[in-house]
């Protein structure tokens, strides 16, 4: 089985050391929060987490630009075909909640699967929402495995999931995703969960 981590949004831009994404970002009371560049952070450990496993896990693409979601879904289904249809594609965000200036209460991790959902989906996103359940409990809460049309995961041909990986406008749970030990749970939970899937995959 073959893991596409995407790390959704752009980063910065080195000839400028701008933020090249607009919004996807929190920047208030001393704390700067950038999701694209956060979102390659959280990859990146993923990858090496499942890697560390065994696992067959690369980056969807390795680029600080903000490369367009047809782009994205094009490159994970001709993965996809070319891998003979074993492969999970995991799309990291961060959320977002009120009007992107002021902190919001909302807070917590949540899985999307596509309103057209295939079985695979429904049963590999439901494996890692249960892992972050385990590993995230004493950090934030979970608002479980959802539908929705995100484009990614609504118009890939592979089995797809969005991941949520908490609120950054979330003043209190902002804090806790810059830390080390929020992104190395993360990847502890997701690359326990791919472990699990690979061995589905090869039963």
């Amino acid at each position: 089985m073959k893991f596409l981590v995407d790390n959704g949004h752009g980063s910065i831009d080195p000839s400028t050391g701008k933020y090249v994404t607009a919004g996807k970002r929190m920047v208030k009371d001393g704390i700067t929060f950038y999701e694209g560049v956060n979102n390659r952070r959280v990859a990146k450990a993923i990858i090496e987490a499942c890697k560390a496993k065994g696992l067959d896990a690369e980056l969807l693409f390795d680029h600080w630009k903000d490369v367009s979601l047809g782009t994205r879904v094009q490159l994970a289904n001709d993965l996809y075909f070319k891998n003979n249809k074993k492969v999970l594609l995991i799309s990291v965000h961060s959320d977002a909640m009120g009007n992107g200036k002021d902190w919001h209460t909302a807070k917590g991790i949540t899985t999307f699967i596509a309103n057209n959902a295939s079985r695979k989906s429904q049963e590999y996103a439901r494996i890692i929402n249960n892992e972050l359940i385990c590993e995230m409990f004493n950090l934030t809460t979970n608002r479980g495995v959802r539908k929705a049309g995100f484009y990614i995961i609504q118009e890939s041909a592979c089995p797809a999931m969005l991941l949520e990986l908490g609120f950054h406008t979330n003043k209190d749970e902002v804090q806790k995703m810059l830390t080390d030990e929020w992104v190395n749970k993360v990847a502890s939970a997701i690359s326990t969960a791919c472990f699990e899937i690979d061995k589905i995959e090869r039963n």
